[in-house]
């Protein structure tokens, strides 16, 4: 039922984010076989919500539902339940199928597959939300191998429209957005900060118990945990390899109450859109994992200046399935000596823009290109943020965190102080309080016991961290 969730996921937006054209030399040719050809009853109505079900046997035993929308209206979150069930029920069947929008003359299909049908003289009873309170029950006690269609009036009380609310506000708003990675809580200075700051976000890595002290003293700071993966390869089969993680980890997660929100992996290698739709297709199968044992899950965990345009057009799918299980979006940011190096520069395939940048703020192109228009706006966290010579050019290596620019530079890197750096961390707290849908970013790094990361560590510098947070409390 999993794979076949979101194989379904994935083909609702196949026509979206993977254009497909024809070979003009290929002049294969199919010839296909006919099936029925039925005349329908003229409507009497002019606008109206057309659902169409054929209910049909072959290898095995499908469903397939039409929803067309013949209205001049968009009609959004239309959520569709199918119950299958024999005369007696003593059994039921049932799969969900959620559309974010429809708009007018736009049509949506799914096949709805039931290895154990069918059912002898079964019925499906289709459940139908949609926008604001509005339903609808449809039966269909039809033979397997017949059409079946519904008219459902639509009225201009039914409309939807997208929002035209600007997604990034011309002034910041609510508290501070500040919150930390934390690879160890090996100082007492860490509960300290969480419980005089009420940091927005904190994100933890292997040692978790200790988050549920932070949500007892700060209740509203969001808690991000994640266990160190090693097979971090895209091969085999998605979904398996999803559950398997799950089913891998799941009693360290039931463990871990304070945990609101699961990492899989940490910043994926993608390379292409091949590989981010098998990753796509992984993250929604452990969304759903999670969801089987009352989780949810922060998704994505892509590396800085990552992905590209395309790649993250054939990621939507996962995007849709945290949606729908009350899932994040996780993502990291850095730069280099400044938070603020590659804002206004664009990144290919989006035109720049003043707001966004091709490392920190990247996040902007992704709500503004993909997400607002697809109705698939999520909450973000970014849960690695700072400064990471990493993402210079390739002959200035040896750079790592934001000590390694300090003291005397070479020429054509800048030096900075720590106070630049906190100068930096400030602006960047409040520009993600321009956009709403952040829940917070987490400073990288806190609490490094074996010196891993020495220059990136801020856990001596709590005390700044904490009056950057404080200046903006509520």
């Amino acid at each position: 039922m999993r794979a076949l969730w979101v194989a379904t996921l994935l083909a609702l937006f196949a026509s979206m984010v993977l254009p497909v054209a024809a070979d003009e030399r290929d002049d294969r040719v199919i010839e296909p076989g006919f099936v029925f050809a039925v005349a329908f009853p003229a409507s009497e109505g002019q606008s109206a919500l057309l659902v169409q079900a054929t209910s049909w046997l072959a290898e095995s035993y499908h469903y397939i539902l039409t929803i067309s929308n013949l209205s001049p209206w968009p009609l959004a979150d239309i959520l569709v339940l199918d119950r299958y069930f024999p005369p007696d029920p003593d059994v039921e069947l049932s799969q969900s199928w959620d559309i974010p929008l429809l708009d007018p003359g736009q049509t949506a299909s799914i096949a709805l597959r039931y290895d154990e049908g069918p059912i002898e003289d079964g019925c499906h009873q289709l459940e139908l939300s949609w926008g604001e309170g509005w339903s609808a029950v449809l039966m269909d006690c039809g033979e397997t191998g017949t059409s079946t269609m519904w008219e459902i009036v639509a009225t201009e009380e039914m409309a939807t429209y997208p929002s035209d609310e600007l997604l990034t506000l011309p002034e910041p708003t609510r508290g501070s957005k500040l919150g930390l990675h934390v690879t160890r809580n090996s100082d007492t200075a860490i509960m300290a900060l969480v419980e005089e700051a009420q940091p927005a976000v904190i994100v933890a890595v292997g040692d978790l118990g200790w988050l549920a002290d932070v949500k007892e003293v700060s209740p509203n700071t969001i808690t991000i945990g994640r266990l160190e993966e090693v097979d971090q390869t895209l091969t085999g089969d998605p979904v398996e390899r999803a559950q398997a993680f799950v089913d891998g980890h799941a009693g360290q997660y039931l463990a871990n109450p304070g945990v609101d929100y699961w990492l899989g992996w940490n910043e994926p290698g993608i390379d292409g859109p091949e590989q981010m739709a098998w990753y796509a297709e992984f993250e929604s199968a452990r969304v759903l994992a999670l969801a089987d044992i009352g989780l949810k899950a922060a998704i994505g965990n892509f590396s800085t200046g990552t992905p590209e345009a395309d790649e993250f057009a054939a990621f939507l799918p996962a995007i849709m399935a945290a949606k729908h299980y009350q899932g994040i979006l996780a993502l990291h940011e850095y730069a280099a000596p400044s938070m603020r190096d590659g804002v206004g520069h664009g990144i290919p395939g989006i035109d720049a823009s003043p707001e966004a940048g091709a490392l920190t703020l990247r996040y902007r192109y992704w709500y503004e290109t993909y997400l607002r228009h697809n109705d698939l706006v999520i909450p973000l966290v970014i849960t690695e943020a700072g400064i990471d010579g990493g993402v210079l050019a390739a002959q200035h290596v040896g750079y790592a965190g934001w000590e390694t620019f300090t003291g005397e530079q070479p020429e054509g890197v800048a030096s900075i102080t720590l106070d630049d750096y906190l100068v930096d961390l400030d602006w960047y707290d409040n520009e993600l309080r321009r956009d709403p849908y952040v829940y917070g970013f987490a400073v990288f790094n806190i609490g490094d016991p074996t010196g891993q990361w020495a220059s990136f560590d801020l856990t001596d510098e709590l005390g700044y961290l904490s009056s950057i947070a404080l200046s903006k409390a509520e």
